[in-house]
């Protein structure tokens, strides 16, 4: 079993809810997971005004950039590079997907203790 309760704040993990998250628990908990990973998936900042947070997917937003950056520099063709960082997009897209609907599980799990 997990444990919801954040003891340690890791400014550098976005899967982390933030002190605003915390104190906004029975906001969020009101929100339905399934709409906020669909309005993520359909358009990221639609996604972001339906939960009023933005934080930890301008985090994800931010370590995409700088992993298909990289991808970019060590590439040796332009076809490689642009087939890496079309995966490095995905599993940034899936990562924004799952942090939306999973900041709203947590608010729920946090309002029941």
């Amino acid at each position: 079993m997990s444990n919801f309760q954040v003891k340690e704040h890791n400014p550098w993990n976005p899967f982390l809810p933030t002190k605003r998250d915390i104190q906004r628990t029975e906001e969020l908990s009101k929100k339905n997971h399934v709409v906020a990973g669909l309005l993520t998936f359909l358009l990221l900042p639609v996604g972001m005004i339906y939960l009023n947070r933005g934080v930890n997917s301008l985090k994800i937003l931010g370590y995409v950039f700088i992993f298909a950056f990289l991808v970019g520099i060590v590439s040796d063709t332009e076809e490689t590079a642009e087939g890496a960082a079309n995966v490095v997009g995905l599993a940034g897209s899936i990562a924004l997907i799952a942090e939306s609907a999973n900041c709203v599980i947590q608010a729920r799990n946090r309002s029941r203790n």
